[in-house]
C-alpha cells in the first residue's frame, strides 16, 4: 500500500518550484510577457495616480508617516516599503485599465505582482531582470488561483471578489522571490498572506471605485507584510493550499482544489494568458466594444447615424457589468459613451464633471443588452454579437471574439494614458526605461522617474 502524501504536498511543492526557478529557466515568451505586464501596469498606475480613491489612500499614508524608503508612483516624496506597496497596489487597480487574465475571464492578476515587484525591487536595489523574474513567478501563482476561483466560486449568486485574495497571495510570492526566501519561508509567506485575504463584493452599489481599489491596495500591503514576516523567521502551518482548513476549503468549500496549482507547472505559464485591455473599462465590456467600433469604422457609421444598438453577451455578464457602478464598469454607460462619441478615453471617463454628456445620455436610451443563456463556458465572456440599426433603416451585425493587442496598440495605449500626466518628454523617458528594464542594473532609476511624475 502506497504511503499517504504529506499534508503539505501542494504548498511545499509549489514553494520549492518557486524557489528553484530562475530567470534563465523561463521561456522567451514568458520573459517578454513579464516585460509587457510591467509596461502596461505602469501606464495604468501613472494614469490612476491622481484618481480620488488613490489620493485618499496617499493622504492617509502620508499622515501615518514612515521611513522615506520607497516611491509612491506619481507622487513626490517617499514613504515606507509597506506604505508604498499599499499606495502602488491601489493605483495598479485604481480603475479598469490594468492587464487582466484571459483564462479566468478577466481576473485582475497583474495588480498583485507588478506593483509589489517594483516597490520591493526599489527597496532591495534589485535589477530590472530580478523584478521581471518576480513578476513572472508571482503571476504564475495568481493566474492559477484566479482560474480556480472563477471556476469554483458562484460569482453571481454569492458576490465575491477573488482579486482581493489572489493579489494578497501573488504579492507575497513576488516579494518572497525578491527577498530570496527559501522553500519553508515561502510556505509561511503564502499562509500569512492567506490569513489577511479579503473578498467581499458589495461593489455593485458603489458609485465610485473605492471598494476595488482599496482591496487591491490592502492585498499588496498584506502580501509584502507576509513575506517580510516570513523572512524574519515567523512560523505557520506549512499547508495553506492543502486539504481541510486550506485556503480552498475556506473560500470555496473545495479542499482538494489546490492540486490544480501544480498542473503542468514549468510547462504552462499563466502569464502567457495575460490580456491587455484595449479600452479603459471593465473586462466584460471589451469584446462588444471591439465589435461596436469595428462596425462603425467598417461602415463609416457616425454617432448621429445610430438609431439603436443591441449587444448580446453571456447572461452572467449582465450581472458583472450592472448599471449602478462607475462609468468605467456600467455596461449601459460604457456602451452609450462609446456609441455617442465613437471612442472611449480614460480621462473623459474620470472627468469630475461626469462622463455622461447630453449625447451619451440620449444614446443610453437606445442601447439594449441581451443575455445569452447558451453561452456558458468561461471563454464566452470574450465573445459578443453587436447590431447597429441606423436611422436610414439599415441593420449592421457582427459577431466578435476578443483579439489580443499587438505591440503598436500597446505602445499607443501607454502614451494615451501617460502623456497627460508626464508630457511628451517624460512619457518617452519612462517608456524607454521600461523597454530596457530586462537589462537594467537597478530598478531605482525607473522609480525615481516615476516619483517625479
Amino acid at each position: 500500500m502506497a504511503a499517504a502524501a504529506p499534508a503539505s504536498a501542494v504548498t511545499e511543492s509549489l514553494a520549492a518550484w518557486l524557489c528553484r526557478t530562475r530567470w534563465s529557466d523561463l521561456p522567451d515568451d514568458v520573459r517578454r510577457k513579464a516585460s509587457d505586464v510591467v509596461y502596461d501596469s505602469v501606464g495604468a498606475m501613472i494614469a490612476c495616480s491622481q484618481l480620488p480613491e488613490v489620493l485618499a489612500l496617499v493622504r492617509f499614508l502620508n499622515k501615518m508617516g514612515g521611513a522615506p524608503e520607497c516611491t509612491m508612483i506619481g507622487h513626490l516624496g517617499r514613504t515606507s516599503l509597506v506604505n508604498a506597496a499599499m499606495a502602488n497596489g491601489g493605483m495598479s487597480h485604481g480603475d479598469e485599465v490594468d492587464p487582466v487574465h484571459l483564462r479566468s475571464v478577466g481576473g485582475h492578476v497583474a495588480s498583485g505582482p507588478a506593483p509589489t515587484a517594483l516597490t520591493v525591487g526599489e527597496w532591495t536595489g534589485a535589477s530590472g531582470q530580478a523584478v521581471l523574474h518576480a513578476v513572472a513567478l508571482g503571476y504564475e501563482v495568481g493566474g492559477r488561483l484566479m482560474t480556480i476561483f472563477y471556476r469554483e466560486r458562484d460569482y453571481v449568486a454569492r458576490r465575491f471578489y477573488p482579486t482581493a485574495v489572489v493579489a494578497a497571495m501573488s504579492s507575497a510570492v513576488t516579494a518572497g522571490v525578491l527577498l530570496g526566501l527559501g522553500r519553508e519561508p515561502m510556505q509561511v509567506a503564502l499562509c500569512l498572506a492567506a490569513y489577511q485575504a479579503a473578498g467581499p463584493d458589495n461593489m455593485t452599489r458603489d458609485p465610485a471605485h473605492m471598494g476595488k481599489t482599496f482591496q487591491v491596495a490592502a492585498a499588496n500591503r498584506n502580501g509584502v507584510t507576509a513575506a517580510l514576516l516570513a523572512q524574519d523567521g515567523c512560523r505557520t502551518p506549512p499547508d495553506i493550499l492543502d486539504g481541510s482548513h486550506s485556503l480552498f476549503d475556506a473560500y470555496l468549500g473545495a479542499p482538494d482544489a489546490g492540486a490544480e496549482m501544480l498542473a503542468d507547472i514549468g510547462a504552462y505559464y499563466s502569464i502567457t494568458d495575460v490580456m491587455h485591455k484595449r479600452y479603459p473599462v471593465g473586462s466584460p465590456n471589451q469584446a462588444y466594444l471591439q465589435g461596436l467600433f469595428g462596425l462603425m469604422e467598417k461602415h463609416a457609421v457616425r454617432p448621429d447615424d445610430i438609431e439603436s444598438v443591441e449587444v448580446q453577451i453571456p447572461a452572467r455578464g449582465l450581472k458583472r457589468v450592472p448599471t449602478t457602478r462607475h462609468a468605467s464598469i456600467s455596461a449601459l454607460t460604457v456602451c452609450a459613451i462609446a456609441a455617442a462619441h465613437g471612442k472611449l478615453d480614460f480621462y473623459r471617463l474620470h472627468d469630475p464633471a461626469g462622463a455622461m454628456d447630453a449625447a451619451a445620455m440620449d444614446m443610453q436610451k437606445r442601447v439594449r443588452f441581451v443575455g445569452r443563456d447558451d453561452w456558458t463556458d468561461l471563454q464566452a465572456g470574450h465573445r459578443a454579437i453587436v447590431t447597429i440599426r441606423t436611422r436610414g433603416g439599415g441593420a449592421l451585425t457582427g459577431e466578435v471574439r476578443h483579439r489580443p493587442m499587438d505591440a503598436a496598440e500597446l505602445d499607443r495605449k501607454f502614451r494615451e494614458l501617460v502623456e497627460p500626466r508626464l508630457g511628451g518628454e517624460g512619457t518617452d523617458r519612462v517608456g524607454r526605461l521600461l523597454k530596457q528594464l530586462d537589462s537594467a542594473a537597478s530598478v531605482k532609476p525607473l522609480m525615481e522617474a516615476l516619483q517625479r511624475a
